[in-house]
């Protein structure tokens, strides 16, 4: 069955239940509610229990299927106590009451358990999220249920189980707000869920105590078999895991607003009360202000969750630009960032600018004889060579391979040609590979354009490379300058 058309079937059945309970007798209405509520928590406490015995979940799934499981054992053992009370033996009412306080107690850790699990300051926000929640909700189970009961064991009670009920509710409307809705409904989100609609039923019914309404007034007797449903259908639902994106859920998401409504409902409630009687109660003040407190360090909390988050995502915008522009193995500047930063140098007519382009020489050999490995490590070893040869205002690139691009600026033919040799000495120089001396050359092209002169830096790096060759061609290891009428350049 769809999870819609269940939860359908189970709105159908609650107000079936609802349009009868003025029909029948208090105690038919009372044992057909019980009756119900009780076979649903044996349905769910069954398939609770399968999937807890399910070997490949993870051990924290495990236990929230476990702790489901428990909950519901004792929700439908309590109704089964309250239904032989009605009956037959009014002594059963009182260890129903207990066992169904002991549900109430294991649903919140099961949605926990279930839930995603969070660290740091992620954590710390959920925990204080449950906690004004938690205070909002008493603030108004206490105006509306709890200020009215008369003292004694029968308030004593009653404040014992709304205390659970407020705690449990809190945690499921946490665990909701962390939801992603767009996903699909989970185990521990339906759950979650029928812990509010109970915890919702209990207070309505207490109030109708108060006010001296059958107690399925409101819609009350419709809540039980709701929750009760709900409950069922969550235990034929999976737990999903999380991804890595809840702390964002956390923040951006659709129902992180989710716990402030209790807290504007119970200022809503303050505002009315003091409108009408000029006063308020001093429990009522006190929860209030422990709320907002609470509110203003989550948000203290939330400021900080989205600077960390807008921090790492600058950081990861700054390594995807340096991984776009710069060669992973030497860190030099790629052919594409060569290209734009040469564009801006050329830019300025009356500068002189001279470009040379090199290819090592014997790197071959040492890339078959000692493996990539080393080859890696000559290259590495010639970018900082090379730097260490240049002048912080010159440009170096890596343009793939061994092949390696140089621009400077400011700079006349001979300083230019003497420049491009000291970079072949400090090339020549041996150096250690892997335990193994290597020594490895290069040959070096280049091409001049003197400042007003028309030209973009493709043309000059072309006529640079067609240098470089016929550096090559005259026997590796020199230095060309680009001649237009001749193949063979002049030293």
């Amino acid at each position: 069955m769809r999870l819609r058309t269940a939860l359908a079937a189970g709105v159908g059945l609650a107000a079936a239940v609802q349009i009868l309970h003025p029909m029948l007798p208090g105690p038919a209405g009372y044992a057909l509610s019980d009756a119900i509520v009780a076979a649903a928590g044996g349905y769910a406490a069954w398939h609770y229990l399968r999937r807890a015995r399910q070997v490949r979940a993870a051990h924290r799934v495990r236990a929230a299927y476990a702790f489901g499981a428990c909950a519901c054992t004792a929700w439908s053992l309590s109704n089964l106590l309250m239904l032989a009370g009605v009956l037959a033996w009014p002594v059963l009412n009182a260890p129903g009451a207990l066992l169904s306080m002991v549900a109430a107690a294991l649903v919140p850790v099961a949605v926990l358990l279930a839930g995603h699990r969070l660290r740091g300051v992620a954590r710390v926000r959920r925990i204080i999220d449950v906690a004004a929640v938690s205070g909002a909700v008493f603030a108004l189970a206490w105006e509306f249920v709890l200020a009215g009961l008369a003292g004694g064991a029968i308030q004593g009670y009653a404040v014992t189980i709304v205390a659970v009920l407020v705690v449990g509710s809190s945690v499921a409307l946490v665990t909701l707000s962390e939801s992603a809705p767009n996903r699909g409904m989970t185990a521990h989100q339906v759950l979650a869920v029928a812990a509010l609609l109970q915890a919702t039923t209990v207070l309505i019914a207490l109030r109708n105590g108060v006010t001296g309404d059958p107690w399925y007034r409101y819609g009350a007797g419709a809540g039980y078999v709701l929750g009760a449903w709900a409950t069922a259908v969550s235990s034929r639902l999976r737990i999903s895991r999380p991804g890595a994106d809840v702390v964002e859920r956390l923040v951006f998401g659709p129902w992180a607003l989710l716990p402030y409504l209790p807290v504007v409902s119970a200022v809503g409630v303050a505002g009315w009360r003091e409108l009408r009687d000029g006063r308020l109660s001093p429990v009522l003040v006190w929860l209030l202000l422990a709320s907002f407190s609470l509110v203003l360090i989550r948000q203290f909390l939330t400021l900080i969750t989205v600077g960390r988050l807008a921090v790492a995502l600058e950081d990861q915008k700054a390594a995807l630009a340096h991984q776009a522009h710069h060669d992973g193995l030497t860190g030099l500047p790629n052919r594409v960032a060569f290209h734009s930063r040469a564009t801006e140098i050329l830019a300025r007519r009356h500068t002189d600018v001279c470009a040379m382009m090199l290819d090592l020489d014997g790197f071959k050999p040492v890339n078959d004889t000692l493996g990539h490995a080393a080859g890696d490590e000559v290259l590495v070893v010639v970018a900082a060579r090379l730097a260490a040869g240049l002048r912080e205002s010159d440009l170096l690139s890596r343009f793939g391979g061994d092949e390696f691009a140089i621009l400077i600026a400011d700079v006349g033919r001979e300083d230019a040609g003497a420049a491009a040799q000291r970079l072949l000495d400090r090339l020549a120089e041996p150096m250690s590979v892997h335990g193994v001396q290597v020594t490895v050359g290069g040959s070096i092209g280049l091409a001049f354009l003197r400042g007003g002169d028309v030209g973009g830096i493709g043309g000059l790096l072309r006529r640079a490379d067609t240098a470089m060759y016929a550096a090559k061609a005259s026997g590796k290891g020199a230095v060309r300058w680009y001649e237009p009428d001749s193949w063979t350049a002049s030293a």
